[in-house]
């Protein structure tokens, strides 16, 4: 009988975001409405306790999502500490920073991805991180989000609702 590793497999996952890092949340809101269409926005202000690298603390940040065909649209406008979306904004300017899989668990992924970011007060049943994001930008450009399938849902479903975050 062969074992299998989980994590010598593929991430298995919906994919559900595309997550792009912005210096000014307002004006890309109407950019993203008259050029492509996007609206009913829903605003949020995170503010929580993420690892980034090696730096730990708080970080805040404005956010803002939008329904896109099947998938939605996250815009983040970095703010308090020391995240990914901050660092991308200052490196590489505005633009996609991120693709978002919504998984099982979070911990079945390949070994030789590094998790570079994690936000700390979102987690699994267990106990460990229910939202990272894997270091996947040389080999495809971008982050790779990994999420608690449960939070990836009921977020999907806040930013679907017609009218504002309830």
């Amino acid at each position: 009988m062969m074992l299998i590793n989980p994590q010598t497999l593929p991430v298995v996952g919906t994919f559900y975001q595309i997550g792009m890092v912005v210096a000014d949340l307002d004006k890309a809101m109407d950019d993203y409405s008259r050029i492509l269409g996007l609206g009913d926005w829903k605003r949020l202000d995170t503010d929580y306790v993420g690892r980034y690298r090696n730096w730990e603390g708080r970080i805040a940040n404005r956010n803002a999502f939008a329904q896109w065909g099947p998938i939605h649209l996250e815009m983040v406008e970095p703010g308090l500490g020391e995240g990914n979306a901050k660092e991308w904004l200052q490196t590489r300017g505005p633009g996609m920073f991120h693709v978002a899989m919504a998984v099982d668990d979070v911990r079945n992924r390949p070994d030789d991805l590094e998790v570079v970011f994690e936000v700390k007060t979102m987690t699994q049943p267990d106990g460990s991180p229910g939202l990272i994001h894997l270091d996947t930008v040389s080999r495809l450009g971008y982050f790779l989000e990994l999420a608690y399938r449960p939070f990836a849902d009921a977020l999907s479903a806040r930013v679907a609702a017609p009218g504002p975050w309830v």
